[in-house]
């Protein structure tokens, strides 16, 4: 009987999980595929840091809104952690195209967070170093907030992208969730398996604040 409670719970989270992400697709106007399976199916997955060769994509939506094109998936995996287990994560993302050249690969980290859905970022991104303390003008509150993760050698770059107010902005807007700008492609990673019409609206609108401030967007 427990477990009978327990495999209609998790049953009735998914149809849940499933007609929030299919209801904020349609509301956007992206197309919605739903599940899409990596060695099957014909379509170009969101890469970005949770890709993988054993990832499961659900929940697939593409389309246009705003003037970005934009992309959808709700992305399931186990990650080794550093105890060496493995453990189940599941991530929605968000994915924009920016057309932007010449944009460092950086991730905003969420502080704390270094040894759960981001260990592996760690570990296959050994290049990329914390590079808070190089930075100028930057407010104490964004730094205890996230960790910015590049090549020193592009801090020139990410200085002249990344202005204080804007820095100040992604703080404020984003946190907890994390961030990565990887060949003019932006994408916004929110973990766990607890989503809402509220949070996918006020993710989206935070997305498109940052996009259309890297790459506007013309009237």
């Amino acid at each position: 009987m427990v477990w009978r409670r327990i495999t209609k719970g998790l049953h009735t989270r998914a149809h849940k999980r499933a007609r929030t992400l299919k209801a904020f697709a349609d509301s956007i106007g992206l197309v919605y595929f739903g599940r899409m399976h990596q060695h099957e199916d014909e379509y170009d997955a969101i890469r970005g840091f949770t890709a993988s060769l054993t990832h499961t994509d659900s929940h697939y939506a593409v389309g246009t809104y705003n003037g970005f094109d934009i992309r959808l998936v709700d992305r399931s995996d186990r990650v080794s952690a550093p105890s060496g287990h493995t453990r189940h994560h599941q991530w929605i993302l968000f994915e924009v195209d920016l057309e932007l050249p010449d944009v460092p690969h950086l991730f905003f980290v969420p502080t704390g967070h270094t040894e759960g859905s981001y260990h592996q970022l760690f570990t296959a991104q050994p290049h990329l170093q914390p590079i808070n303390s190089l930075l100028s003008h930057h407010s104490p509150e964004f730094h205890g907030r996230y960790q910015i993760l590049a090549r020193a050698t592009h801090l020139h770059k990410i200085e002249e992208l990344f202005t204080s107010p804007l820095i100040v902005g992604i703080g404020a807007r984003f946190w907890p969730h994390a961030i990565e700008l990887h060949h003019s492609k932006l994408y916004v990673y929110l973990p766990g398996a607890a989503i809402s019409k509220t949070l996918l609206e006020t993710t989206m609108a935070a997305t498109l604040w940052l996009a259309n401030t890297l790459s506007p967007r013309e009237e």
